[in-house]
């Protein structure tokens, strides 16, 4: 047995595990693990010489002191301390989640990325909360997270300029992408407003830079601040930009986008899924055109006539297609061979109809929002769907009921109840309806 007071010499020796997240050595291992066993062969031979029951052990460990003994009692009591506190602060150095080996390390931490389920918009991990504290935890952690790419090919355009604190975001962004190396990029960006913040057209053109790596790519983007660049000799940049008249634009020219021209276009080989709204100005033909792998596609931008092609382009890939209404001009020029599952804001039945008898009857999914522009010309629509098995049409929020609405959902449930010979005449296969 070890007498108590070395326990202190022992606890000074392993300082460094006992402040830290650090893995134990093989042989520091060992030695705590035989040290712990001597402590407590030791606490349990001072328990008995003091005749400590339970209850008296735990007041003991509470109250650190008992008023009502001798000065060899108290020392023995000391003694129990000291090695209590030394089994206390040792125990969990030899817990398994320090030692687990770096490969196991690795899967977990890459358990952490989002699931490749993307309903509606994929949403990274809070990047925030990502690789950074994962470095902090130990030497041994750190090491793995710096080698897992995967970590670092995953991000928000946010959470980079909020990890970078005081540091320039671009060099945030910079060390970013170097540490995802090769590895495909999922990125979800949401810029613009008020603020003027002229460093996020320099990361937004490093991350377009970067598009032959995207997997998925979603960007929200309000109209840009920007202010005048000052001229002359003004020191004070502050009171330039609160006195500039900004003018609101796009983060990025269409050039920067898609490439200089038809010729030049981006190459997205790796790009599976694509979102874009609001102000972005990239061409989305140009997008299917460089990006022969896209399985899913959600639109929420204008698209101006000079996009329009002179021809139909033909997709054999896509399998879900969500089309807001600024663009849904981009059904008009469109084939798509394979789609299963489509969502649109509708202008006219024409349009849609037009759009689903070229790319034939493999939708199994349609959600129509404000199916109200459509009034009862549903059939139409319907009868080109033969297989679809979900049907939702969704009112806008802001829509008033009154008895045209209520007419409108009966006249589209009639439809839905018409049977000729024991069959459904209108979508047949339909498993799922919701109004």
């Amino acid at each position: 047995m070890i007498a108590p007071f070395k326990f202190h010499k022992f606890s000074q020796t392993y300082l460094h595990l006992t402040t830290s997240n650090y893995s134990p050595l093989d042989c520091e291992s060992e030695e705590i693990e035989h040290l712990l066993g001597e402590a407590q062969t030791t606490m349990e031979g001072l328990r008995h010489q003091l005749a400590l029951d339970d209850d008296e052990m735990e007041r003991l460990i509470i109250a650190w002191h008992d008023d009502d003994c001798s000065q060899a009692t108290e020392e023995k009591y000391s003694a129990l301390r000291e090695v209590y506190n030394f089994i206390e602060h040792h125990r969990p150095v030899l817990a398994a989640v320090r030692r687990l080996p770096p490969e196991i390390i690795g899967e977990i931490l890459l358990h952490t990325l989002s699931w490749d389920d993307w309903e509606f918009y994929h949403r990274v991990h809070n990047t925030r909360l990502g690789p950074w504290s994962y470095s902090r935890v130990s030497r041994l952690w750190r090491t793995v997270t710096l080698s897992l790419s995967q970590l670092w090919s995953e991000f928000s355009f946010n959470d980079i300029d909020a990890a970078a604190c005081c540091e320039p975001p671009v060099s945030t962004l910079k060390l970013w992408l170097d540490r995802s190396g090769d590895a495909p990029l999922r990125i979800y960006g949401e810029v613009g407003g008020d603020a003027t913040v002229p460093h996020y057209e320099a990361m937004a053109r490093l991350i377009v830079s970067q598009c032959h790596r995207w997997e998925i790519f979603i960007w929200e983007e309000a109209p840009y601040k920007r202010a005048p660049v000052a001229t002359g000799d003004i020191r004070d940049t502050e009171t330039v930009e609160q006195t500039a008249a900004p003018c609101r634009q796009e983060l990025l020219s269409e050039e920067v986008w898609d490439g200089a021209d038809a010729e030049h276009v981006l190459d997205r080989p790796q790009l599976r899924q694509f979102h874009a709204g609001g102000t972005v100005k990239s061409n989305p033909f140009r997008l299917l055109q460089s990006a022969p792998n896209l399985t899913t596609l959600s639109l929420g931008l204008d698209i101006p006539s000079h996009f329009l092609p002179a021809t139909l382009i033909v997709h054999t890939r896509l399998r879900l297609l969500d089309v807001a209404w600024s663009a849904s001009k981009f059904i008009d020029h469109l084939t798509l061979t394979q789609l299963e599952k489509f969502a649109i804001t509708p202008l006219t039945v024409s349009k849609i109809v037009a759009f689903l008898r070229r790319s034939g009857s493999t939708l199994e999914e349609l959600y129509i929002r404000d199916p109200v522009p459509l009034g009862g010309h549903l059939s139409p629509i319907l009868n080109m769907v033969p297989r679809l098995k979900n049907l939702s049409l969704e009112w806008a929020s802001d829509v008033v009921p009154g008895v045209g609405y209520a007419d409108n959902r009966v006249s589209i449930l009639d439809k839905l109840s018409v049977v000729k010979k024991g069959q459904p005449v209108l979508l047949p296969s339909l498993q799922s309806l919701s109004l």
